[in-house]
């Protein structure tokens, strides 16, 4: 597999240099202290070792090969980092409710456990086609239905991208989107093993794809989800709304693929007046509609 790198976007409207200085605000400051606080009392110290590890190995990347000059601390670096700490419990909850409530009424559906008549050789595959496509019309549903969107605009509020914009999501609007991806699997009889290592090979699909990276790769830019091909989702350009969902293959199979060889988008973000700073104001936002 090569890798290409393409050359530098002009600069945005939206990204003055040298970099405006902003006001995080008392909001921020106390939700990010009260999120390590909880995530440490929840889950130990793995949020702190994983952020570690995704931090020592993006920020070199991004400063080496970036695709749009900006700062490691950027605007609303606090309230994003506010949701990588926090969010991961709300949404391992709300995902486990949403799935139990959708499944109610197909809960027979349990008394077959499709998963042990197959064979590991078909088993495997079938449930990474099912996590594809379940995220693919998870996510698409939020951009199509308007009280979804409500959520999902929280994360396309991201002015500047890079791995950590990843985790700016409403935690009502992931868990309803990893709701859909793992319920298939849930009906089909498989395990939490294949829910837990589903839901962590898309959480690290997503921060690479959120890179501010100017890698381009030819062999497979149809086939993975690569910086080039997420960008255009994001894009504030006409021409790439609603496009690139998921995986390359899928968008394609279902009409919503774009991705240009020629060019990147002029900016990220979206007319919804969503804050761009603090935690407990963006997860307010989609209530004061």
């Amino acid at each position: 597999m090569t890798v290409e790198t393409a050359p530098l976007p002009p600069r945005l409207d939206a990204e003055p240099d040298p970099e405006r200085p902003t006001r995080l605000g008392l909001v921020t400051g106390v939700t990010l202290v009260g999120g390590v606080v909880v995530a440490l009392a929840l889950r130990g110290s793995a949020p702190i070792i994983g952020f570690a590890v995704l931090f020592l190995v993006f920020v070199p990347l991004e400063k080496l090969f970036a695709l749009r000059p900006q700062k490691v601390f950027r605007r609303n670096y606090l309230t994003d980092l506010t949701h990588f700490f926090v969010n991961n419990v709300f949404v391992t909850v709300g995902a486990i409710v949403l799935v139990i409530i959708a499944a109610l009424p197909l809960i027979w559906l349990r008394a077959v456990d499709v998963e042990a008549m197959l064979p590991r050789a078909v088993s495997i595959p079938l449930a990474v086609l099912l996590v594809f496509v379940g995220n693919y019309w998870g996510h698409r549903l939020t951009h199509t239905v308007p009280f979804l969107w409500r959520f999902h605009s929280v994360h396309h509020s991201v002015e500047r991208m890079d791995w950590l914009a990843a985790a700016r999501l409403h935690p009502l609007d992931s868990a309803f989107t990893q709701a859909v991806t793992i319920l298939p699997l849930f009906l089909l009889g498989y395990d939490g093993r294949v829910f837990a290592g589903a839901a962590v090979f898309v959480t690290l699909l997503a921060i690479f794809q959120h890179a501010n990276v100017r890698f381009r790769f030819p062999g497979v830019r149809w086939i993975i989800n690569t910086p080039e091909w997420h960008h255009w989702h994001h894009a504030i350009d006409a021409e790439a709304r609603d496009k690139n969902f998921g995986l390359p293959v899928v968008d394609k199979l279902f009409g919503t693929a774009y991705l240009p060889q020629d060019r990147r988008p002029t900016g990220f973000g979206v007319p919804d007046p969503v804050p761009q700073d603090g935690y407990l104001r963006q997860l307010a936002y989609p209530f004061r509609l």
